[in-house]
């Protein structure tokens, strides 16, 4: 067997396992508070918190490592962050660390914005049926890719990423305040826990493995409430 027939096995392997049912996600939005009122006061400024939240996200990897599968956009003055889990993962084993990974790094961004005298984040972590996308990558085709090659594919229809804009929407008119890192319970869908945006000590930097045990701690520590209703997504 040649090497680009294993090659196109693969690739029809990789076709039927996305095919399955029962795929999900998490997700989490990182956005920027006042830019609203800023890119009107100041758009200076307003460009250089959008290059800090870029350019710090990826700094903040340095303290606090990720998984090579999350797949991130950046857009407008928010982050996103999705994990896609096949369906022969629990996706409920994973989502302590995932949120206790986006927590650390996003208590890092929060604690530079609001060093420089700026309002800080707010940041929202969901779970929720992955509608999967098949072929991803399907427009990376040689023949098309000259007019691609700026496109990314951030997931599919995602329940987690429509929570996670819903709730940036609703904002703190349903309780959704900025400063908190706003997290979804995963015994009650739709209910969220708000724990302030703490720095994580530099002591605890580089140690993937305690990730879970951050996320234990941000619902110890939690002091709001929200919620979405079915209705909202």
């Amino acid at each position: 067997m040649t090497k680009d027939t294993l090659d196109n096995w693969d690739k029809v392997i990789e076709l039927v396992s996305r095919g399955q049912r029962d795929f999900n996600a998490f997700c989490a939005t990182i956005d920027l508070l006042g830019m609203r009122s800023l890119i009107k006061s100041d758009s200076f400024e307003a460009c250089s918190r959008l290059d800090d939240l870029q350019q710090g996200f990826g700094e903040a990897l340095f303290f606090f490592p990720s998984e090579k599968d999350y797949r991130v956009c950046f857009a407008g003055d928010s982050l996103f962050i999705v994990k896609e889990l096949s369906p022969e993962y629990n996706w409920i084993d994973y989502w302590p660390s995932f949120a206790g990974h986006i927590f650390a790094m996003a208590s890092f961004l929060h604690d530079l914005d609001t060093n420089i005298g700026n309002p800080g984040l707010r940041v929202i972590i969901s779970y929720g049926q992955l509608f999967q996308l098949r072929e991803p990558d399907s427009w990376k085709d040689k023949l098309i890719s000259p007019y691609t090659e700026n496109w990314v594919v951030l997931t599919g229809a995602s329940e987690a990423l429509m929570k996670c804009t819903e709730a940036e929407v609703l904002g703190k008119g349903r309780g959704f305040f900025g400063g908190y890192c706003w997290h979804e319970e995963p015994d009650r869908e739709y209910k969220y826990l708000g724990t302030p945006l703490l720095k994580i000590p530099n002591e605890f930097c580089q140690q993937p493995n305690l990730y879970p045990t951050f996320y234990q701690e941000i619902r110890r520590k939690a002091t709001e409430k929200a919620e979405l209703g079915k209705e909202d997504t």
